[in-house]
């Protein structure tokens, strides 16, 4: 991916932002259920679509083995069906791995994790997509918030319509200052516009997303 350039916050925390487009490969499983995984060193981030509306929470787990998923994070935006959410992957041999997100109505999605020996080195940044338009669905991962955070929310400081009402979520996972989540965007013109994600220490981070 390029480089998507970072807002300074009013903090010291060296805060990252990442943003990815969920039309990624995924693997369909049940019904129009789908997962997406996007890669960072240990760190996994995930968007799921086609989940049932009624959802309300969600799970990550790995059929493979249970020592792949060290710690995670999954939140559900209700009447989406869209998780969003992501885990740290525990010390297991190379190779690969199912992962699978389940809804709290039985309905899941898997998708495959590739681990490396060793692994990649966490990105500090991810690349400037341009080209979003009304209706995109946008997931985030931001790093670097505050260990004691557990909560977070999204908003945009430049334009409240860029995230579409009622479509936003957003879960930290405690202990590690990562937060993961997404929403839809709205009708606003085109331009940048400013993302941030606050966690409730009000530590938070800030990129742009540029609307094409």
């Amino acid at each position: 991916m390029d480089k998507l350039p970072l807002r300074p916050s009013r903090t010291l925390l060296i805060c990252a932002l990442f943003i990815v487009l969920v039309n990624a490969t995924s693997f369909f499983v049940q019904a129009q259920a789908t997962v997406s995984l996007t890669v960072s060193g240990h760190n996994v981030s995930f968007t799921g679509a086609g989940f049932l509306p009624v959802d309300t929470t969600c799970s990550v787990s790995s059929p493979s083995s249970n020592g792949v998923i060290l710690s995670s994070a999954c939140v559900i935006q209700a009447g989406t069906g869209t998780p969003y959410g992501g885990f740290m992957i525990g010390n297991v041999l190379p190779g690969e791995y199912v992962v699978q997100v389940t809804g709290n109505y039985g309905d899941f999605a898997q998708a495959i994790v590739q681990v490396d020996e060793g692994g990649a080195p966490p990105q500090s940044g991810v690349g400037h997509l341009a080209g979003y338009q009304a209706g995109s669905r946008v997931s985030i991962q931001a790093t670097g918030l505050l260990p004691t955070d557990t909560t977070c929310q999204l908003s945009s400081p430049s334009s409240p319509n860029v995230i579409l009402p009622g479509t936003s979520a957003c879960v930290i996972q405690a202990g590690t200052g990562i937060a993961y989540g997404g929403f839809i965007v709205g009708n606003v013109l085109p331009g940048d516009y400013v993302i941030q994600v606050t966690g409730n220490q009000g530590d938070f981070a800030q990129t742009v997303l540029d609307m094409g």
